[in-house]
């Protein structure tokens, strides 16, 4: 009987000579055990129109990693041609990408994605991104994700995607949500937390609840200061979907949780209708 063959899932880490870039390469080759994928890293990425035509080079530390990324059975594309946003976006399409990882520096220009440029690279993405810092991660890392919940924003894939790290690793996820006095406020964050049980005894993924004692403003951010007590080292949010006068004045509140001083890796996922899920 003939099948047709599945085709193979792809992460892309997009990758400068800095510390940064490395942490993308080496956060990248974790997920591609993890998603049992290939991973592409591309060194040459701009967001002009016109992509550069320079000659990107890969410092030795960053070959060392892919070497071993290779060794441990990790197919490996290094790719130097340059790639500016379009182009970055319809090769990920093309080749099945379930995912981008970057390292993003909230002050200064040491690495290739500040906090404003990882907001212009995300915005318009399908794919999930991951942000990261410069600390190189831990071969165990993702064992614990966070999943914060609020009371106004689309849960569904969010929910799937933290629960993905259950499904192909046997992480725990931990449902972090708020505690409202206002009954009306109460009962959304409710139905967004009982969505997610739902769906999680369905799929049979691990999880844990947690709810705060208090009213928390900013779940997102506060799941950065909690993740220590449950040695956390992901949490998943929603970005931002239409700026309101008070986001472009100030920025997004997600601003307060990518490119975090812990440096905990953020998993950013935007509201849309052709967001890409995986089919598991």
């Amino acid at each position: 009987m003939n099948t047709e063959e599945k085709k193979k899932l792809n992460i892309i880490a997009i990758a400068d000579e800095s510390e940064w870039g490395t942490s993308a390469i080496r956060h990248g080759g974790i997920l591609a055990a993890i998603f049992q994928s290939s991973l592409t890293i591309i060194t040459n990425f701009s967001f002009h129109s016109s992509p550069s035509e320079k000659i990107s080079t890969i410092p030795p530390e960053q070959l060392k990693i892919t070497d071993q990324l290779i060794g441990n059975h990790i197919e490996v594309f290094l790719l130097s041609e340059s790639f500016n946003q379009q182009n970055i976006y319809s090769y990920a399409d093309e080749n099945n990408t379930i995912m981008f990882v970057i390292g993003v520096q909230k002050k200064g220009s040491e690495c290739l994605f500040n906090l404003r440029k990882a907001r212009r690279f995300i915005k318009p993405s399908r794919l999930p991104v991951m942000t990261v810092g410069k600390k190189l991660p831990a071969d165990n890392i993702f064992q614990n994700v966070i999943l914060p919940l609020d009371i106004d924003r689309q849960q569904k894939e969010k929910s799937l995607w933290a629960g993905y790290f259950s499904r192909f690793y046997h992480a725990k996820i931990h449902v972090l949500y708020s505690k409202y006095k206002d009954q009306f406020l109460k009962q959304k964050v409710k139905d967004n937390v009982d969505f997610t049980k739902k769906l999680y005894a369905n799929l049979e993924i691990d999880y844990e609840l947690h709810q705060m004692d208090k009213t928390i403003d900013d779940i997102d951010r506060f799941s950065i200061d909690f993740a220590p007590t449950i040695k956390a080292s992901l949490t998943v949010i929603m970005m931002t979907n239409y700026y309101s006068i008070i986001d472009y004045i100030f920025g997004p509140r997600e601003n307060a949780t990518i490119a975090n001083e812990a440096e905990l890796p953020v998993l950013c996922i935007n509201e849309r209708d052709d967001l890409y899920v995986l089919c598991t």
